[in-house]
């Protein structure tokens, strides 16, 4: 399949939070336009000049308070201000090309997906600057270097439900999941779109209850990505991979949380990208384990209501 076109469906997958995100990006903007320009000086057009990073968040009566009354702002807290606003512009800028990482063959995919949300995370300290000056609280040496890098490491719970959704173009021999566990927090979505080779079951080691895993292979859409509100990472990957969808949702047990699974009839047995195919192998071997039905044992097994409840659970097909 081609690349643009995995590429459409991945974004398509994300495109409600990405534009979620880039309309809090806009209202901010327009705030603080409205802000440098003398206006906004009623509480309800105070939202800390954040636009939708603040929603829920701030206590706009409270912070009606330090809104000047002057028809400009205090020229010392001009100048962080507009530096903030300029981030919120450049971000807009980039449009898709903000939610879509390209990993450069051979460089760490941890690093590169930390990298972009670092890069996306200027948004909030741009929201972070703003409140800190108009509470008279911003202190140039302490928190100007926000607005230029400001890791997934410092976001509070709230920007974390506020992130994005990204879709992570790679090669088979870069797939390596297991490294972006650490970022699978709040509200986070990640679409990985793979090219070549892979290990068949790789995000199997993402899988958790709290957790929403698709991984599909071929043409295969993401519609139950997309539906799922809350943390969320899928891939799509070559047709002789493993194709299943681990939904938190679905059930109170490991087995119950896989509502698909569709193993290949066959499964290259070699090293990918330094992952050997015993790696390879384990990564397998777990999925197929998570995803089993457990059997009764014991007395259960032995007694007739045991072997009629054996035989149904034996008869469920988790690959349809």
């Amino acid at each position: 399949m081609p690349s643009d076109e995995r590429r459409e469906i991945a974004l398509q997958a994300i495109r409600a939070r990405a534009e979620s995100f880039r309309s809090a990006l806009a209202a901010s903007t327009d705030q603080v336009r409205g802000l440098l320009a003398g206006t906004g000086n009623v509480a309800e057009d105070q939202s800390v000049a954040l636009g939708l990073f603040a929603e829920g968040r701030v206590n706009v009566d409270r912070f009606a308070n330090f809104t000047p009354k002057a028809a400009r702002i205090d020229a010392t807290a001009e100048v962080p201000i507009r530096a903030a606003q300029k981030v919120f512009m450049s971000l807009l800028t980039k449009g898709d090309d903000l939610f879509v990482v390209k990993v450069e063959e051979g460089k760490g995919l941890s690093c590169n997906v930390d990298s972009r949300l670092s890069l996306i995370g200027r948004a909030f300290a741009a929201a972070r600057v703003i409140a800190l000056v108009r509470r008279g609280k911003y202190i140039e040496k302490e928190h100007a270097a926000m607005l230029e890098n400001f890791p997934f490491s410092m976001w509070n719970d709230s920007e974390r439900l506020l992130a994005p959704a990204l879709v992570v173009e790679l090669s088979g021999a870069d797939f390596k999941p297991s490294t972006i566990v650490p970022f699978l927090d709040a509200n986070i979505k990640l679409v990985f779109n793979v090219d070549g080779d892979a290990p068949a079951a790789a995000l199997s080691r993402v899988v958790s209850p709290g957790v929403f895993v698709q991984q599909e292979t071929g043409d295969a859409a993401l519609e139950a990505f997309s539906a799922y509100e809350g943390t969320a990472v899928a891939a799509l990957l070559p047709r002789n991979a493993v194709s299943f969808v681990h939904d938190p949702s679905a059930g109170a047990t490991t087995y119950q949380r896989f509502i698909s699974v569709s193993f290949p009839k066959e499964v290259r047995k070699r090293s990918i990208g330094g992952i050997s195919a015993a790696q390879q192998a384990q990564d397998y071997a777990l999925l197929e384990s998570l995803a089993v039905v457990p059997m009764p044992t014991g007395d259960a097994a032995s007694d007739p209501a045991g072997k009629l409840s054996a035989w149904l659970l034996s008869q469920t097909d988790l690959s349809a």
